[in-house]
Order: structure tokens, then C-alpha cells, then sequence
């Protein structure tokens, strides 16, 4: 029988990573992602999806509680980000920060040279962890990200974080 588990993300669920995105926004020389593309944008989520600013990031108490909470309860904690694999031992640092490395079971990042629209990636990894787990909630803060999850994986309960 598989064990029940939850997933969260972390940038923008369990961290608010606002003030890192503004960093990357400014050091990119832009005021918004909107309409940006080519090379300037690529610039911006290179910044964002590295460690560089990763110390502005502040913890969002009330996931941090409901991680722990379902972990007392008998859940596997499981984060899956868009973040790449050579984030991990920072995303672990944080994670160890706000007192979660000791109840969160995995972290999934992405890959090298996965470039794919995360909404794409996220469904392929939760569809992988259901053979390993009963996923029972998924916790997000991409709009694209819930639509998806919640059209392929109707079983699963999935919550828009705002």
C-alpha cells in the first residue's frame, strides 16, 4: 500500500520569494516579465533560478506549519520546484532553516536542460511520484500549474496559494 504523502512547491509556497524576483527584475534591467522575451528574459529566470539572492527569501509561516502539521499526522512531505538541480544543497539549507528538512521526505528539482514549461514538468514528476506515494494535496503558486494538475489529476486534491 503507498504511503499517503503531500506536495508543496517551494518558491512562493513555503518561501515568499518576491524580494529575490525584484532582485533578478533589476538586475536584469526590467520592470516586468510582461511581453519580455529572447535573451533578456532568459537572463531574468537564470538569476531567479539560482542561489545568487536566495537569502532574500523570508518563510511563509502559515505553509511551514501545514507541512509540519501533516507530517505529524502521518504524511510524506514532498517539495517538487522548477528549481534545477544545482539548487539543491540551498533549497536543502532553507528547508533546514524553517525547521522542514527533518519531516520533508524528497525534493525534486529539475534536471540539466530541462527547459520545459513548468506546468508540463510538475505534471510528469506528481504522475511519477503517484507510483511511489497516494499524493493526497498539492500545494502551488502558478495558476498554470493548478489548472494543469487539477485537469490531469482530478483524484488529487490541488490548492491555488496566493
Amino acid at each position: 500500500m503507498l504511503e499517503p504523502a503531500v506536495v508543496f512547491d517551494i518558491d512562493g509556497v513555503l518561501v515568499d520569494s518576491s524580494a529575490r524576483f525584484r532582485a533578478c527584475l533589476e538586475e536584469a534591467g526590467l520592470k516586468s516579465l510582461e511581453g519580455v522575451r529572447g535573451y533578456r528574459r532568459m537572463f531574468f529566470w537564470r538569476c531567479f533560478l539560482s542561489s545568487k539572492y536566495l537569502y532574500l527569501d523570508k518563510p511563509r509561516p502559515e505553509y511551514v506549519s501545514l507541512a509540519l502539521d501533516y507530517a505529524r499526522r502521518g504524511y510524506k512531505v514532498v517539495v517538487v520546484s522548477g528549481r534545477g538541480k544545482a539548487m539543491e544543497a540551498d533549497t536543502w539549507a532553507q528547508l533546514r532553516d524553517m525547521g522542514l528538512d527533518r519531516v520533508v521526505s524528497e525534493v525534486v528539482l529539475r534536471r540539466p536542460g530541462d527547459y520545459r514549461e513548468e506546468r508540463v514538468y510538475k505534471v510528469e514528476t506528481l504522475r511519477r511520484l503517484m507510483g511511489k506515494y497516494r499524493v493526497e494535496a498539492v500545494y502551488d503558486d502558478s495558476e498554470s500549474v493548478v489548472k494543469a494538475l487539477s485537469r490531469e489529476l482530478p483524484k488529487v486534491k490541488v490548492f491555488h496559494v496566493k
